[in-house]
Protein backbone atom coordinates (compact mmCIF):
# COMPACT_ATOMS: atom_id res chain seq x y z
CA UNK A 1 0.00 0.00 0.00
CA UNK A 2 1.44 2.88 -0.84
CA UNK A 3 1.37 5.87 1.93
CA UNK A 4 -1.19 8.71 1.12
CA UNK A 5 0.85 12.93 1.19
CA UNK A 6 -0.96 15.42 2.88
CA UNK A 7 -0.83 19.29 1.68
CA UNK A 8 -0.01 21.48 4.99
CA UNK A 9 -2.28 23.62 3.60
CA UNK A 10 -5.18 21.35 3.86
CA UNK A 11 -3.90 20.67 7.80
CA UNK A 12 -3.99 24.16 8.62
CA UNK A 13 -8.03 23.59 8.04
CA UNK A 14 -8.03 21.66 11.30
CA UNK A 15 -6.07 24.03 13.20
CA UNK A 16 -8.37 26.74 15.36
CA UNK A 17 -5.75 28.96 14.76
CA UNK A 18 -4.24 27.93 11.87
CA UNK A 19 -1.11 27.08 13.10
CA UNK A 20 0.41 23.52 12.55
CA UNK A 21 2.98 22.61 15.39
CA UNK A 22 5.65 19.92 15.33
CA UNK A 23 5.59 17.24 18.30
CA UNK A 24 6.70 13.29 18.52
CA UNK A 25 7.46 13.37 14.35
CA UNK A 26 4.54 14.51 13.58
CA UNK A 27 2.03 17.69 12.82
CA UNK A 28 -0.35 18.66 15.27
CA UNK A 29 -3.80 20.56 14.29
CA UNK A 30 -5.96 21.33 16.86
CA UNK A 31 -9.10 23.11 17.78
CA UNK A 32 -10.94 22.72 21.32
CA UNK A 33 -12.01 18.93 21.95
CA UNK A 34 -9.97 17.67 18.81
CA UNK A 35 -6.72 16.72 17.71
CA UNK A 36 -5.44 15.47 14.11
CA UNK A 37 -1.75 13.79 14.10
CA UNK A 38 -0.32 13.27 10.60
CA UNK A 39 3.39 11.95 10.48
CA UNK A 40 5.74 14.32 9.29
CA UNK A 41 7.11 12.49 6.34
CA UNK A 42 3.66 12.27 4.91
CA UNK A 43 3.28 15.74 4.87
CA UNK A 44 4.23 18.21 1.29
CA UNK A 45 4.89 21.62 1.22
CA UNK A 46 6.15 24.33 2.88
CA UNK A 47 7.00 23.75 6.43
CA UNK A 48 9.04 26.91 7.24
CA UNK A 49 6.38 28.41 9.36
CA UNK A 50 5.24 24.96 11.28
CA UNK A 51 5.57 26.15 15.26
CA UNK A 52 7.89 23.63 17.24
CA UNK A 53 6.23 22.23 20.52
CA UNK A 54 3.02 21.10 21.29
CA UNK A 55 -0.29 23.09 21.22
CA UNK A 56 -1.38 21.56 23.83
CA UNK A 57 -0.54 19.16 27.17
CA UNK A 58 2.33 16.72 25.39
CA UNK A 59 0.15 13.86 27.91
CA UNK A 60 -2.90 14.35 25.45
CA UNK A 61 -0.75 13.67 22.02
CA UNK A 62 1.28 10.46 24.36
CA UNK A 63 -2.16 9.40 24.61
CA UNK A 64 -3.39 9.57 21.37
CA UNK A 65 0.02 8.23 19.54
CA UNK A 66 0.86 5.56 21.92
CA UNK A 67 -1.89 4.18 24.23
CA UNK A 68 -2.79 0.69 23.49
CA UNK A 69 -6.20 0.03 21.51
CA UNK A 70 -8.72 -1.22 23.92
CA UNK A 71 -11.64 -2.96 22.41
CA UNK A 72 -10.81 -1.85 18.77
CA UNK A 73 -13.43 -1.78 16.25
CA UNK A 74 -12.15 -2.59 12.82
CA UNK A 75 -15.58 -2.55 11.19
CA UNK A 76 -17.05 0.80 9.89
CA UNK A 77 -20.33 -0.36 10.39
CA UNK A 78 -19.95 -0.54 13.84
CA UNK A 79 -18.71 2.92 14.30
CA UNK A 80 -21.42 4.48 16.03
CA UNK A 81 -20.78 8.16 17.08
CA UNK A 82 -17.84 8.51 15.32
CA UNK A 83 -19.16 10.98 12.38
CA UNK A 84 -17.02 13.61 13.10
CA UNK A 85 -14.13 10.81 12.60
CA UNK A 86 -15.14 9.68 9.35
CA UNK A 87 -15.94 13.37 8.22
CA UNK A 88 -12.10 14.21 9.23
CA UNK A 89 -10.53 11.28 7.57
CA UNK A 90 -13.04 11.80 4.55
CA UNK A 91 -11.71 15.52 4.07
CA UNK A 92 -8.09 14.01 4.40
CA UNK A 93 -9.10 11.83 1.71
CA UNK A 94 -8.29 8.50 3.40
CA UNK A 95 -10.30 5.36 3.20
CA UNK A 96 -11.31 3.64 6.38
CA UNK A 97 -9.86 0.20 4.90
CA UNK A 98 -7.23 -0.85 8.09
CA UNK A 99 -8.50 1.97 10.33
CA UNK A 100 -9.03 1.41 13.61
CA UNK A 101 -11.40 2.84 15.77
CA UNK A 102 -11.34 2.91 19.69
CA UNK A 103 -11.80 5.35 23.26
CA UNK A 104 -9.27 5.87 25.46
CA UNK A 105 -8.69 8.21 28.45
CA UNK A 106 -6.11 10.67 28.38
CA UNK A 107 -6.64 12.74 31.21
CA UNK A 108 -4.96 12.69 34.31
CA UNK A 109 -7.90 12.10 36.51
CA UNK A 110 -9.32 9.52 33.81
CA UNK A 111 -12.51 11.48 33.26
CA UNK A 112 -12.93 12.56 29.83
CA UNK A 113 -13.59 9.52 26.92
CA UNK A 114 -12.09 10.26 23.50
CA UNK A 115 -12.24 9.02 20.28
CA UNK A 116 -9.87 8.08 18.38
CA UNK A 117 -9.25 6.87 14.88
CA UNK A 118 -6.35 5.22 13.37
CA UNK A 119 -5.43 5.20 10.11
CA UNK A 120 -2.85 1.95 8.81
CA UNK A 121 -0.14 5.64 7.42
CA UNK A 122 0.05 6.61 11.10
CA UNK A 123 -2.58 9.22 10.59
CA UNK A 124 -4.60 9.57 13.72
CA UNK A 125 -7.24 11.81 14.53
CA UNK A 126 -9.31 11.95 18.52
CA UNK A 127 -11.91 13.91 19.72
CA UNK A 128 -13.34 14.54 23.35
CA UNK A 129 -16.56 12.89 23.67
CA UNK A 130 -19.59 14.61 24.58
Amino acid sequence: MTSPLFRIDLLRTFSADGNIYRAFGHLVASRMGTLLLVPFHLVIGRCDDVVDGCPVPWEEVFAVLEYPAVNPLTNPAQWNGASNAMRTFARLGLHFTGCVLDTITPMVNGKETTLRLVHPCGVRYAEVMP
